[in-house]
C-alpha cells in the first residue's frame, strides 16, 4: 500500500506541494479512524488511554508524517522515487538497533539474517539508478531521503509502547488528526484548499483513494509493530520498493532494471527467513 500511496502523492505534488498533499491526505485518513472508533468502540477508547501513551503518540506522529513522509516525498522530486526509495527504506535498520537498545527486542539470527536479506534485495531493486532526471538536486535528495530514514526509525520504536494499552485503529485515530492539525498551521499548506477547489475531478479522486489508503496502510503498518515487533514490522514495510518500482515504471516512466527481478527474489527470501 506505502508504494501505491507514494505513487498517488506524487502525482499530485506539482498542483499542490507535499506538505498540502500530506495535510489532505492525513485529514481524510483521520476522519475515516475517527469516525469508525467512535462508532465501534466510543469515546471510552479514547479517554482511556494514559497521558504517557497520548505523549508518545503525538511525538510519533510529528516525526513520521509531519517531518519523515513530508521530506520522503520532497527527495522523490529531486531523486525519483526508486533513488529516494532505496535510501529512505534503509530505516529497518535503525529501527531495529533503537528497538534493541530501548525495548529490548531480540535480534534473533532469523531476524538479522532476513533484514540483511530483505534490504539486499531492496538495494538490488533500486540501486542501477537510471540517469539524472533534467530537474534533479542531487544531494538535496540524498540529505532529505535520509532524514525520512531517521524519522521513521525512531517514529516506529515511539509507537510500540502506547500499544500496549489501545488497538493499532486507536492509536491511528489518535496520530493522524494530530499529524493534519500540525500539517494545517504550516504555511504551505495555506494554499491546499484553494488548490484542491480549483483541480481536475481525477486529482480529486486520487486525493479521496490517497486518504482511504492512508488510512488503511496506517493501520496495518501499526498492527505490525504490535504484534510482530519493530524489527520485522519495519522491515517488511521496506519492502514497498518490489511493488513501487514496477508502478513509478508504469505511471510515471521511470526506468526499470533486470536486477530488479533478482531484487525481487532475494527480497522474497528475506522474508521468508524472517519468518524462520
Amino acid at each position: 500500500m506505502w508504494a501505491v500511496t507514494s505513487i498517488l502523492a506524487r502525482s499530485l505534488m506539482p498542483g499542490m506541494g507535499s506538505v498540502a498533499v500530506n495535510a489532505i491526505r492525513s485529514t481524510i485518513g483521520g476522519t475515516i479512524l475517527v469516525v469508525w472508533v467512535l462508532a465501534t468502540a466510543g469515546a471510552g477508547a479514547f479517554t482511556g488511554a494514559s497521558v504517557g501513551a497520548w505523549v508518545l503518540l503525538s511525538l510519533s506522529i510529528v516525526v513520521a508524517i509531519a517531518i519523515g513522509d513530508t521530506v520522503f516525498f520532497e527527495s522523490t522530486r529531486a531523486l525519483g522515487l526508486g533513488r529516494a526509495m532505496t535510501i529512505s527504506t534503509t530505516y529497518p535498520i535503525g529501527a531495529a538497533a533503537i528497538a534493541a537498545v530501548f525495548l529490548d527486542e531480540p535480534l534473533t539470527l532469523p531476524i538479522v539474517g532476513g533484514t540483511i536479506l530483505t534490504l539486499t534485495g531492496v538495494t538490488l531493486i533500486l540501486a542501477p539508478w537510471a540517469g539524472h532526471a533534467p530537474e534533479e538536486r542531487f544531494w538535496f535528495g540524498v540529505g532529505t531521503a535520509t532524514l525520512a530514514s531517521v524519522a521513521w526509525a525512531v517514529s516506529t520504536v515511539l509507537v510500540k509502547p502506547p500499544l500496549a494499552e489501545m488497538t493499532p485503529v486507536t492509536a491511528q485515530a489518535i496520530r493522524l488528526p494530530l499529524a493534519a492539525a500540525l500539517l494545517w498551521v504550516t504555511p504551505w499548506a495555506r494554499s491546499a484548499p484553494r488548490d484542491l477547489a480549483r483541480s481536475s475531478r481525477g486529482a480529486r479522486v486520487r486525493v479521496a483513494v490517497l486518504g482511504a489508503l492512508t488510512a488503511v496502510s496506517s493501520v496495518t503498518f501499526v498492527a505490525g509493530v504490535k504484534y510482530a515487533g519493530v524489527t520485522v514490522a519495519s522491515v517488511l514495510s521496506a519492502t514497498a520498493p518490489m511493488f513501487g518500482i514496477p508502478l513509478a515504471f508504469i505511471f510515471l516512466n521511470e526506468r526499470l532494471t533486470y536486477p530488479a527481478l533478482l531484487g525481487a527474489a532475494t527480497t522474497i527470501v528475506g522474508i521468508i527467513v524472517l519468518h524462520l
